[in-house]
């Protein structure tokens, strides 16, 4: 007896979970989430820059023209004569900044990957990519740092950072 009744109960369950899930995916659905049109500024896979002026590990989002024209500084610190800043329509786009930091050695790389909503935020994927063992970089000290527009936000922004290394052979 007591096993039926369990059986029962099992099923009942299993009944409940899936009549009161709510579908994913839909638009405006809970849990449901649309990528935003995220453009980098270099189309490769490369941080726009390695060498730059950005010493500590940062992410921003720039809304105005006085900070892209301070981030645009920052960016070609090392740069001489600097390049002219690229024209953005700060009432439509705004323009998203992941910086790596100092780094010892080459080998290093920072990708601003894509942007998607959900939850009343966006929340924008960062690839940060170092040497593995074994891989031969340059001796020297660099600063990846990564830009892309995005199509301007009110709304919080998030920035999701992963760590990938590299793999070399031995």
């Amino acid at each position: 007896m007591h096993s039926g009744r369990s059986h029962r109960c099992a099923a009942f369950l299993l009944l409940l979970a899936a009549c009161s899930t709510a579908p994913t995916g839909l638009p405006g659905s809970p849990g449901s989430s649309n990528q935003v049109g995220l453009t980098r500024f270099r189309s490769d896979s490369f941080a726009f820059a390695l060498l730059s002026g950005f010493a500590t590990p940062e992410t921003m989002v720039i809304r105005t023209e006085a900070g892209w024209a301070d981030a645009w500084s920052r960016i070609n610190a090392r740069v001489v004569p600097q390049p002219p800043r690229p024209s953005v329509d700060f009432t439509r786009d705004v323009v998203l900044l992941a910086a790596q930091g100092n780094q010892a050695t080459g080998g290093y790389n920072i990708l601003l990957d894509s942007a998607e909503e959900a939850g009343g935020g966006i929340t924008v994927k960062v690839t940060e990519t170092s040497p593995g063992p074994g891989c031969i970089v340059t001796q020297m000290l660099t600063q990846p740092v990564d830009i892309a527009r995005l199509p301007r936000v009110e709304t919080p922004v998030t920035f999701v950072v992963t760590p990938h290394a590299t793999v070399c052979a031995p």
